[in-house]
């Protein structure tokens, strides 16, 4: 049974009163009026305050530490065009008849141009799109056609891959359910693999590579896969279309979230880093 199951309205109200109050106490976090958003981020957290604290922390924080990935993300931006093209991901306007969201994924085989950089801030951007729609699916999973998938991408995505992974697992949150693979060609487990070793091993259990779109059906709602993977649903197109408006739909807050993050010069030092300074104080004196 989830979770959900056993939270009433008014432990719900408790948690985000809670979560409100406690960042309205710590001085160096943003303050945060939107209700929604916050039971929408409780949500993608299982309702554990304490985690969700953490990724609070961390999402305002990362802003400062991945600045490249996490700010100047305006939907209306030549980055956005491009990554579309080099590298498609797309939402599905609809849930599963389990209620899970799909994120779609196509490669271009010309991979000129291709920027990780550029990419994750295109990825992290769709995942923010979840919380201000306040989209609380079930589950997450991808649907990745790799039919066009080269070791030159792989080579690009290289050296942003640990911070793509630090950010979505330390300062983000979803319920990954799955990774699928389709039109994977000769060769592909070589680059999955050395992907896969970057991920926790309960995350690197999760990618399935189906030998036909076929496959993928049988465990995959149809009627939500897009024409263009087997199924019964739109063409990724009218995904894609359907992703950047909504992205669009949010510009002005996307455009405001530069200086919302935490300010590290107000945050309190624990009392491991109080000692530390006193020692160094000490070293002065002695010195």
């Amino acid at each position: 049974m989830d979770i959900e199951t056993y939270i009433t309205p008014e432990r719900l109200e408790k948690d985000v009163e809670h979560l409100q109050d406690w960042m309205s106490k710590e001085p160096h976090m943003p303050k945060v009026d939107d209700k929604e958003w916050i039971i929408t981020f409780l949500h993608h957290n299982k309702y554990s305050l304490e985690k969700t604290k953490k990724k609070l922390e961390n999402y305002y924080a990362y802003r400062n530490k991945y600045p490249e990935v996490l700010k100047n993300r305006d939907p209306l931006g030549e980055f956005l065009s491009r990554s579309r093209k080099l590298f498609n991901l797309s939402l599905a306007d609809r849930l599963t008849k389990d209620g899970e969201r799909i994120l779609f994924g196509s490669f271009n085989p010309d991979t000129t141009g291709f920027d990780i950089w550029e990419h994750m801030k295109y990825g992290f951007m769709i995942v923010d799109t979840f919380y201000l729609e306040h989209d609380r699916h079930q589950y997450c999973m991808s649907i990745t056609d790799c039919r066009n998938l080269s070791y030159a991408f792989f080579l690009k995505a290289l050296p942003g891959i640990k911070t793509g992974i630090d950010i979505f697992f330390t300062a983000y949150s979803d319920r990954l359910k799955a990774f699928h693979i389709i039109n994977a060609p000769a060769g592909v487990e070589k680059v999955l693999n050395g992907f896969k070793s970057f991920l926790p091993a309960k995350i690197a259990d999760r990618f399935f590579v189906h030998s036909s779109p076929k496959e993928l059906l049988q465990v995959v709602d149809e009627n939500v896969v897009c024409s263009d993977f087997g199924g019964k649903g739109p063409r990724l197109a009218e995904y894609d279309e359907y992703t950047v408006n909504l992205m669009k739909k949010h510009r002005q807050w996307y455009l405001g979230q530069d200086d919302v993050t935490t300010n590290e010069d107000l945050r309190r030092k624990t009392p491991s880093q109080i000692e530390e300074l006193k020692g160094s104080f000490r070293k002065l004196e002695v010195d």
